[in-house]
Protein backbone atom coordinates (compact mmCIF):
# COMPACT_ATOMS: atom_id res chain seq x y z
CA UNK A 1 0.00 0.00 0.00
CA UNK A 2 2.70 2.13 0.73
CA UNK A 3 4.72 1.00 -2.44
CA UNK A 4 1.31 2.51 -4.23
CA UNK A 5 1.38 5.85 -2.71
CA UNK A 6 4.36 6.93 -3.56
CA UNK A 7 3.98 5.83 -7.02
CA UNK A 8 0.65 7.61 -7.15
CA UNK A 9 2.62 10.71 -5.36
CA UNK A 10 5.04 10.95 -7.88
CA UNK A 11 2.77 10.23 -11.15
CA UNK A 12 1.26 13.69 -10.01
CA UNK A 13 4.58 15.60 -9.29
CA UNK A 14 5.65 14.22 -12.83
CA UNK A 15 2.13 15.41 -14.24
CA UNK A 16 1.63 18.57 -12.46
CA UNK A 17 5.24 19.69 -13.12
CA UNK A 18 4.98 18.87 -17.18
CA UNK A 19 1.59 20.25 -17.43
CA UNK A 20 2.80 24.05 -17.80
CA UNK A 21 5.98 22.93 -19.56
CA UNK A 22 3.64 21.20 -22.17
CA UNK A 23 1.13 23.91 -22.36
CA UNK A 24 3.95 26.66 -22.69
CA UNK A 25 5.19 24.22 -26.01
CA UNK A 26 1.67 24.11 -27.07
CA UNK A 27 1.70 28.19 -27.17
CA UNK A 28 4.75 28.53 -28.67
CA UNK A 29 3.49 26.02 -31.59
CA UNK A 30 0.26 27.68 -31.73
CA UNK A 31 2.24 31.16 -31.67
CA UNK A 32 4.48 29.77 -34.93
CA UNK A 33 1.72 28.64 -36.77
CA UNK A 34 -0.16 32.04 -36.28
CA UNK A 35 3.33 34.28 -37.49
CA UNK A 36 3.41 31.61 -40.78
CA UNK A 37 0.13 31.88 -41.68
CA UNK A 38 -0.36 35.97 -41.12
CA UNK A 39 3.34 36.19 -43.30
CA UNK A 40 1.74 33.93 -45.86
CA UNK A 41 -1.49 35.97 -45.84
CA UNK A 42 0.60 39.12 -46.38
CA UNK A 43 2.69 37.63 -48.92
CA UNK A 44 -0.46 36.49 -50.67
CA UNK A 45 -2.06 39.73 -50.71
CA UNK A 46 0.85 41.52 -51.77
CA UNK A 47 1.10 38.98 -55.12
CA UNK A 48 -2.70 39.15 -55.76
CA UNK A 49 -2.07 43.42 -55.63
CA UNK A 50 0.68 42.79 -58.39
CA UNK A 51 -1.42 40.46 -60.34
CA UNK A 52 -4.51 43.02 -60.20
CA UNK A 53 -2.37 46.12 -60.94
CA UNK A 54 -1.16 43.91 -64.16
CA UNK A 55 -4.75 42.96 -64.73
CA UNK A 56 -5.35 46.76 -64.25
CA UNK A 57 -3.29 47.56 -67.08
CA UNK A 58 -4.24 45.39 -69.70
CA UNK A 59 -7.60 45.66 -68.67
CA UNK A 60 -7.92 49.22 -69.16
CA UNK A 61 -5.72 49.59 -72.78
CA UNK A 62 -8.42 46.50 -73.68
CA UNK A 63 -11.07 49.03 -72.81
CA UNK A 64 -9.56 52.21 -74.99
CA UNK A 65 -9.67 49.87 -77.84
CA UNK A 66 -12.97 48.90 -77.74
CA UNK A 67 -13.96 52.84 -77.04
CA UNK A 68 -14.85 54.54 -80.63
CA UNK A 69 -15.20 58.14 -78.63
CA UNK A 70 -11.67 58.41 -77.80
CA UNK A 71 -9.02 60.02 -79.88
CA UNK A 72 -6.05 57.99 -78.99
CA UNK A 73 -7.31 55.16 -81.04
CA UNK A 74 -7.76 56.29 -84.56
CA UNK A 75 -7.43 54.43 -88.04
CA UNK A 76 -4.08 55.18 -90.13
CA UNK A 77 -2.09 53.73 -92.38
CA UNK A 78 0.43 51.21 -90.64
CA UNK A 79 3.77 49.93 -92.90
CA UNK A 80 3.55 45.86 -91.41
CA UNK A 81 6.01 43.54 -91.57
CA UNK A 82 4.83 39.92 -91.32
CA UNK A 83 7.24 37.31 -90.37
CA UNK A 84 8.01 36.00 -93.40
CA UNK A 85 9.23 39.52 -94.11
CA UNK A 86 6.57 40.95 -96.25
CA UNK A 87 4.96 44.25 -95.90
CA UNK A 88 1.55 45.53 -96.05
CA UNK A 89 -0.34 48.88 -95.86
CA UNK A 90 -3.17 48.17 -93.82
CA UNK A 91 -5.57 51.29 -93.09
CA UNK A 92 -7.00 50.48 -89.47
CA UNK A 93 -7.60 51.18 -85.81
CA UNK A 94 -5.65 48.62 -83.65
CA UNK A 95 -8.68 46.16 -82.24
CA UNK A 96 -8.61 44.12 -79.14
CA UNK A 97 -9.58 40.57 -79.51
CA UNK A 98 -10.69 40.15 -75.81
CA UNK A 99 -11.09 36.34 -76.35
CA UNK A 100 -7.40 36.08 -77.44
CA UNK A 101 -6.15 39.16 -75.26
CA UNK A 102 -4.32 39.99 -78.64
CA UNK A 103 -4.26 42.81 -80.74
CA UNK A 104 -5.16 42.94 -84.46
CA UNK A 105 -5.36 45.07 -87.26
CA UNK A 106 -8.29 44.85 -90.08
CA UNK A 107 -7.12 44.38 -93.42
CA UNK A 108 -9.66 45.13 -95.98
CA UNK A 109 -8.58 43.44 -99.63
CA UNK A 110 -10.50 45.72 -101.88
CA UNK A 111 -9.50 42.95 -104.78
CA UNK A 112 -12.32 40.62 -102.98
CA UNK A 113 -15.96 41.84 -103.46
CA UNK A 114 -17.67 43.26 -100.37
CA UNK A 115 -19.93 40.13 -100.03
CA UNK A 116 -16.74 37.99 -100.08
CA UNK A 117 -15.79 36.35 -96.67
CA UNK A 118 -11.82 37.01 -98.10
CA UNK A 119 -11.87 40.76 -98.02
CA UNK A 120 -12.18 41.09 -94.57
CA UNK A 121 -9.37 39.72 -92.57
CA UNK A 122 -7.05 40.13 -89.26
CA UNK A 123 -3.83 40.30 -89.09
CA UNK A 124 -2.89 39.34 -85.40
CA UNK A 125 0.23 40.80 -83.61
CA UNK A 126 1.71 37.51 -83.17
CA UNK A 127 1.19 37.51 -87.14
CA UNK A 128 3.94 40.30 -87.52
CA UNK A 129 7.48 41.31 -86.68
CA UNK A 130 7.27 45.11 -86.65
CA UNK A 131 4.83 47.90 -86.90
CA UNK A 132 5.06 51.49 -88.46
CA UNK A 133 2.88 54.36 -88.82
CA UNK A 134 4.02 57.20 -91.28
CA UNK A 135 4.26 60.46 -89.33
CA UNK A 136 5.53 63.29 -91.38
CA UNK A 137 6.22 64.00 -94.73
CA UNK A 138 9.73 62.68 -95.15
CA UNK A 139 11.49 59.58 -95.07
CA UNK A 140 13.79 59.65 -92.23
CA UNK A 141 13.28 57.33 -89.21
CA UNK A 142 12.11 60.45 -87.21
CA UNK A 143 9.03 60.84 -89.65
CA UNK A 144 8.03 57.10 -88.52
CA UNK A 145 6.46 55.59 -85.27
CA UNK A 146 7.98 52.58 -85.11
CA UNK A 147 6.25 49.46 -83.25
CA UNK A 148 7.11 46.42 -81.89
CA UNK A 149 5.71 43.03 -81.92
CA UNK A 150 4.94 40.92 -78.37
CA UNK A 151 2.98 38.42 -77.68
CA UNK A 152 -0.22 39.88 -76.94
CA UNK A 153 -0.19 43.34 -78.74
CA UNK A 154 2.39 46.13 -80.59
CA UNK A 155 4.37 48.65 -78.50
CA UNK A 156 5.23 51.80 -78.98
CA UNK A 157 7.38 54.35 -77.17
CA UNK A 158 5.88 57.09 -75.59
CA UNK A 159 8.70 58.23 -73.24
CA UNK A 160 12.44 58.34 -74.23
CA UNK A 161 15.25 59.41 -71.77
CA UNK A 162 17.23 57.08 -68.76
CA UNK A 163 13.88 55.04 -68.54
CA UNK A 164 11.85 54.16 -71.67
CA UNK A 165 8.11 53.52 -71.61
CA UNK A 166 5.94 51.91 -74.07
CA UNK A 167 2.39 52.19 -75.05
CA UNK A 168 -0.45 49.83 -76.85
CA UNK A 169 -1.16 53.12 -79.13
CA UNK A 170 0.59 55.05 -81.89
CA UNK A 171 -0.59 58.20 -81.06
CA UNK A 172 1.39 61.25 -80.42
CA UNK A 173 -0.22 63.04 -77.77
CA UNK A 174 -3.23 64.14 -79.65
CA UNK A 175 -4.86 61.37 -77.48
CA UNK A 176 -5.38 60.88 -74.38
CA UNK A 177 -2.26 62.68 -72.07
CA UNK A 178 -0.58 61.23 -70.29
CA UNK A 179 -0.56 57.92 -72.43
CA UNK A 180 -1.67 54.51 -70.54
CA UNK A 181 1.79 52.76 -70.17
CA UNK A 182 2.67 49.10 -69.69
CA UNK A 183 6.09 48.30 -70.11
CA UNK A 184 9.22 50.33 -69.13
CA UNK A 185 12.96 50.00 -69.88
CA UNK A 186 16.07 50.88 -68.55
CA UNK A 187 18.70 52.04 -70.74
CA UNK A 188 19.45 49.29 -72.85
CA UNK A 189 18.04 47.07 -70.43
CA UNK A 190 15.55 44.51 -70.73
CA UNK A 191 12.05 45.21 -71.75
CA UNK A 192 9.30 44.48 -68.78
CA UNK A 193 6.15 45.65 -67.36
CA UNK A 194 5.53 48.36 -65.81
CA UNK A 195 4.59 47.79 -62.04
CA UNK A 196 5.44 49.50 -59.32
CA UNK A 197 7.76 46.96 -57.78
CA UNK A 198 9.80 47.13 -61.09
CA UNK A 199 9.87 51.00 -61.57
CA UNK A 200 11.08 51.26 -57.97
CA UNK A 201 14.63 49.94 -58.48
CA UNK A 202 14.87 52.12 -61.62
CA UNK A 203 14.20 55.09 -60.20
CA UNK A 204 17.00 54.88 -57.14
CA UNK A 205 17.22 57.37 -54.97
CA UNK A 206 14.81 60.22 -56.71
CA UNK A 207 12.54 61.00 -53.80
CA UNK A 208 10.20 62.99 -56.53
CA UNK A 209 9.98 59.73 -58.73
CA UNK A 210 9.18 57.05 -55.30
CA UNK A 211 6.85 60.02 -54.40
CA UNK A 212 4.88 59.31 -57.71
CA UNK A 213 5.23 56.00 -57.60
CA UNK A 214 2.91 55.68 -54.11
CA UNK A 215 0.57 57.64 -55.80
CA UNK A 216 0.83 54.96 -58.78
CA UNK A 217 1.19 58.09 -61.33
CA UNK A 218 4.09 56.24 -63.06
CA UNK A 219 4.43 58.37 -65.83
CA UNK A 220 5.01 61.48 -63.80
CA UNK A 221 7.39 59.13 -61.69
CA UNK A 222 9.20 58.35 -65.04
CA UNK A 223 9.01 61.95 -66.25
CA UNK A 224 10.42 63.05 -62.99
CA UNK A 225 13.14 60.48 -62.88
CA UNK A 226 14.43 61.65 -66.38
CA UNK A 227 14.32 64.97 -66.21
CA UNK A 228 16.43 64.58 -62.96
CA UNK A 229 18.83 62.11 -64.04
CA UNK A 230 19.21 64.45 -67.14
CA UNK A 231 19.60 67.93 -65.30
CA UNK A 232 22.25 65.39 -63.46
CA UNK A 233 24.20 64.62 -65.85
CA UNK A 234 24.71 68.34 -67.23
CA UNK A 235 26.47 69.49 -64.29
Amino acid sequence: MKTLCVCLVIVLTTTLFCRPAAAQDMSIATSEIVNNQILQTNLQIQINQQIQNNLDIQRNIMMLMLDDSNNINLKYNYLVTMKDNAQLVVHSKIYADTARHKTYLLFVDKKYSRRDTNRNRKIYVSQTLSIARKMGNGSSDKDWDKGMATDSCWMFKAISGNINAYTAFSEDGLGLTPPPLMAIQKGDGPIIKLTASNLKPMVEQDAGALKNIQKKNYYRAIEKYNHDAEKSAKK
